[in-house]
């Protein structure tokens, strides 16, 4: 089973979304930023080198805000998303096609990945 760790950025109420690109069953849907974990990373480890590689930021990993496993049609995947903080760095988009920052209630409305509706959900809940 593929491992994924995704940063639950949140400033002043707002929490970062990336939309992905062209390709793939999740293909123009909006994620919370991340990646697969690799062998030996802890998941923590994981979410700073992918934040890095596909947003081109230093950030810093903080606690397990969920996670579960969620199945799509071609296969299993383990979530684990982390909260997390910008520590430097500018966002470039070296992998998605665009991002923002979104109130949940904002996030609500987009056509966000199916893994990560479940999370929008909470945090709208924790409002």
């Amino acid at each position: 089973m593929i491992k994924v760790a995704a940063a639950v950025f949140e400033e002043k109420g707002k929490i970062l979304l990336c939309q992905r690109g062209e390709g793939g069953n999740c293909a123009f849907l909006w994620e919370f930023p991340g990646g697969k974990i690799e062998d030996g990373e802890s998941p923590k480890e994981a979410l700073v080198r992918e934040i890095r590689e596909e947003l081109g930021i230093e950030s810093e990993a903080g606690e397990v805000f969920s996670e579960y496993k969620f199945s799509y049609p071609e296969r299993d995947i383990y979530f684990y998303f982390i909260k997390a903080k910008i520590t430097s760095g500018e966002i470039k988009l070296n992998v998605h096609k665009d991002f923002g920052w979104f109130f949940p209630q904002e996030a609500a409305k987009l056509s966000a990945a199916p893994a990560d509706i479940p999370i929008i959900e909470k945090l709208l809940e924790k409002r």
